[in-house]
């Protein structure tokens, strides 16, 4: 037991030598780029997908919890995101989603001599805004999730994370449920903290 809380304890003083590093709220700009692609569901026999290059670009807020190592952080970015959709015998189609997003996550931060390390997770709300809406029938606003890692150097932060949204397209008879997925790499930097 005294082990456990000397760790503990322990973990709770790198954490707090993190934050000591940041004010209460920061707020800043972020941008990055993907990999993204649709994954199916459902009847998919005949069906392909190709993932295809994403990006985004927006403003995230940050607030630290005093003397913890945990902290909340709010995104609003715009992004693209696709992939390629092939029918066996019917050919493909490139369908690319403009979207409005909101991450909301929670992380958990350790670190020291100014260098924090980051784990986080949590919900996005997207609003999507596809290019070519003729034949399919889109959610034009969904939740999905994320997680990751990132890294905080002084004001630069930099995150890896995955993402997974809900249904952008509901299954129906003889095709499959269609969402985005995507690994992203995104680098901001905060003006204030």
């Amino acid at each position: 037991m005294k082990k456990i809380l000397t760790l503990f304890i322990g973990l709770l003083l790198i954490g707090a030598t993190a934050q000591a590093q940041d004010g209460l709220f920061s707020f800043g700009i972020k941008g990055g780029i993907g990999a993204s692609n649709y994954d199916l569901s459902g009847p998919v026999t005949g069906w392909s997908t190709e993932g295809t290059a994403s990006w985004h670009v927006g403003g995230m807020f940050r607030t630290n919890i005093p003397v913890l190592p945990i902290y909340a952080q709010v995104e609003a970015l715009y992004s693209r995101v696709g992939g390629t959709i092939t029918l066996q015998g019917q050919g493909s189609d490139d369908g690319y989603v403009n979207r409005f997003d909101v991450p909301i996550v929670v992380g958990l931060k350790f670190g020291l001599l100014g260098i924090s390390g980051r784990v986080f997770g949590g919900a996005v709300a997207q609003s999507n805004f596809p290019e070519d809406a003729d034949d399919l029938d889109y959610n034009n606003f969904t939740w999905g999730w994320q997680a990751g890692i990132g890294a905080d150097i002084k004001k630069l932060t930099v995150d890896v994370k995955y993402e997974s949204g809900s249904e952008l397209i509901s299954q129906q008879l003889n095709t499959p449920s269609i969402k985005t997925t995507q690994w992203i790499l995104s680098v901001g930097y905060f003006f204030g903290g």
